[in-house]
């Protein structure tokens, strides 16, 4: 029991944390391959690969759905009071009379092979575009205008909210304005048409019809940045805080990662090294990171930044400084210590022997003036002296 509770929390939280509901055939649509999506007065009209669907809504939910086959893909659509108009791909447009969905051919001479991208009903006419031509009938009239169209339906921009998605690279993604950025989602959707629908968006696409809700989109862009990912100083893993390094050879690499600047292929690392005046910038790509080798000694301040391949800058900059002993200083503080350290020893040398002499010489002092007290004592005593105190 406790199982099936987990699995149903898992399986609710997989719904609720996509924006995306999907509706396919097995929803109720004539085909799950749609084409185009087009506002009527109370209902949804649908283009799909086999046919045209009439949806009603509830709401965001659709609830009923009806039904008119066709031979070949509908790709464009356009609601006109009775009437819809209708694309089919390589046989023209065609005019749909809601009351019984019966298809009319609509000036086959001219548009029977065209594959129709988009239809506009305009004052007393139709406006009609291909993938390259643009089309303006009037009603009862022969003649019509031809004029070069580029058709930039498949770049669509769809906006709600604070949202916007695009296509990019075949798929539905997010994207940033300010870093001119994609965030692709985890489901692969391409929009081939929308529409803002119920505080969302209904998407044509080949996976069905898709309603977006922006509200179950997590997702929220933050500003250009990159962070240090990895330091290595000497191929050793280290803190890249400030160094005081001894004179030697010393390798540095510095490994990073980004936000809302795109993938690392189209990043570079710009940076500049400073010492003593000297200054140092160079451009690299991100991927292989920055590797500072063979430096003089000096203080040196290490300066990034990164900036993509549509010219955005990150808002942050990383800031390091390192020092390399001098090598002479070094060599004098050196001498200098071991001269004082064999000045030190001989003074303390000579002051022991110094103190040992000294020693030495009371001693042998005092021996002598006891062994001349001695002689002086005998030499009396033969000439039968006595000292003058004794007298």
């Amino acid at each position: 029991m406790k199982s099936l509770i987990l699995l149903f929390s898992v399986l609710s939280f997989n719904v609720l944390a996509t924006p995306f509901t999907f509706y396919t055939s097995k929803s109720g649509l004539i085909d799950s391959d749609v084409h185009c999506i087009e506002r009527g007065e109370k209902f949804i009209w649908i283009g799909t690969n086999t046919g045209i669907n009439r949806l009603l809504f509830n709401g965001a939910k659709p609830v009923k759905f009806s039904k008119r086959g066709t031979s070949v893909s509908v790709t464009a659509l356009e609601n006109d009071g009775d009437f819809v108009w209708a694309g089919l791909k390589g046989k023209g447009v065609y005019k749909m009379i809601k009351k019984n969905y019966k298809l009319i051919g609509f000036r086959k001479d001219v548009l029977g092979d065209k594959e129709i991208k988009n239809i506009k009903r305009v004052e007393n006419g139709l406006v009609i575009l291909t993938k390259s031509q643009k089309f303006t009938f009037q009603f009862g009239k022969e003649k019509y205008k031809v004029d070069t169209y580029l058709n930039q339906k498949d770049n669509l921009t769809i906006q709600i909210n604070d949202k916007i998605l695009k296509n990019n690279n075949g798929s539905l993604s997010r994207y940033n304005p300010e870093t001119k950025s994609f965030r692709s989602f985890k489901s692969l959707i391409k929009a081939r048409d929308y529409l803002n629908w119920d505080k969302g968006v209904l998407i044509a696409t080949s996976r069905g019809l898709v309603f977006y809700n922006p509200d179950r989109d997590s997702i929220r862009f933050g500003s250009p940045k990159l962070e240090l990912s990895e330091f290595k100083l000497n191929n050793k893993d280290t803190i890249p805080n400030t160094l005081d390094l001894n004179w030697g050879e010393h390798t540095f690499n510095y490994s990073f990662k980004f936000e809302e600047l795109g993938v690392p292929s189209k990043i570079s690392v710009v940076y500049t090294l400073s010492n003593r005046g000297e200054r140092v910038e160079k451009k690299v790509p991100a991927i292989e990171g920055i590797e500072l080798r063979d430096l003089k000694y000096g203080t040196y301040d290490l300066e990034i930044m990164a900036e993509n391949d549509l010219g955005i800058v990150s808002k942050n900059k990383l800031r390091y400084r390192f020092s390399i002993a001098n090598p002479l200083r070094d060599s004098i503080w050196r001498y200098f210590i071991i001269i004082l350290s064999v000045i030190a020893w001989t003074i303390i040398v000579i002051l022991i022997v110094n103190v040992k002499f000294k020693k030495d010489r009371i001693i042998l002092e005092d021996a002598l003036l006891e062994k001349t007290n001695r002689l002086n004592q005998i030499e009396k005593s033969k000439y039968g002296l006595v000292d003058e105190d004794e007298i």
